[in-house]
């Protein structure tokens, strides 16, 4: 019977303790993922040796570390990469411009850069002296698809396929450019001034005719169908990495003067 009472009492705390364990492992938060959606803008982000890299890909893998959350990056066409932004939940897309139309389509994290767009000739035809943007209606206009930039100028009366020409990303349009395909680039001159580079140019071979917005900054865009909480966690990260200076060396590394 002494035995019999040392076996049930032995049974029991092995229950009571796998109990414990079962409610501790319940009670630990699941790990936090979010997919992180981007096009080939470098020197923003980009694809390099199979990895998704570049400026806005380094931080947000910082801000990511700093406020305890996993990003999954995957580098797709812009149109593409924003209709699953606004549909999928836990979803994050960059580097976004924040404009009023879609305010309340994301929540925010940022500001992460500024932007500069610009209107760019090639060096080599000054014939093309153009003022004003109604003066650059007569021509054609390379732009990327679904672009702030793009949907600025569609709002300014511009017509696809009549006046603009578009693209998928900015490294796409480069190539059309060089090749002739229009006659002006609209691009982030950070942008332009990379990809000149891969495209056996300088940043010389183009000539700046107007600046389009150098009043937007970029962002950090979260789906709305994802935990504000999350979108806190962030924010708080990028204050503290603006604080201590990494994002300040972090920029100086990728950014090149145009």
């Amino acid at each position: 019977m002494k035995n019999n009472r040392h076996l049930f009492r032995a049974l029991f705390l092995t229950a009571l303790l796998h109990c414990n364990a079962a409610s501790v492992l319940a009670a630990a938060p699941m790990p936090i993922q979010l997919r992180a959606l981007t096009e080939a803008l470098p020197p923003l982000n980009y694809e390099l040796n199979g990895q998704v890299v570049g400026f806005s890909s380094e931080l947000l893998d910082m801000l990511a570390l700093e406020a305890g959350v996993t990003v999954q990056k995957q580098l797709l066409p812009w149109a593409r990469a924003y209709r699953m932004a606004l549909d999928d939940a836990d979803t994050i897309i960059y580097s976004l411009v924040r404009t009023p139309e879609r305010e309340t389509l994301f929540q925010w994290v940022g500001p992460i850069s500024p932007r500069k767009i610009v209107l760019y000739r090639m060096a080599t035809r000054k014939e093309l002296a153009v003022t004003h943007l109604d003066d650059v209606r007569p021509y054609k206009v390379g732009v990327v698809r679904e672009s702030a930039a793009a949907k600025a100028l569609i709002n300014k009366g511009f017509t696809v396929d009549k006046e603009l020409e578009l693209a998928l990303d900015d490294a796409t349009n480069m190539r059309k450019f060089k090749a002739g395909r229009f006659d002006f680039l609209v691009s982030l001159d950070w942008a332009a001034a990379y990809n000149t580079q891969q495209n056996d140019m300088t940043p010389a071979d183009l000539a700046a005719v107007l600046v389009l917005d150098e009043q937007s900054e970029y962002w950090f865009g979260v789906s709305l169908r994802s935990d504000a909480q999350i979108v806190r966690r962030l924010n708080e990260a990028l204050v503290k990495v603006r604080r201590d200076g990494r994002l300040k060396a972090l920029t100086r590394r990728h950014m090149q003067s145009p």
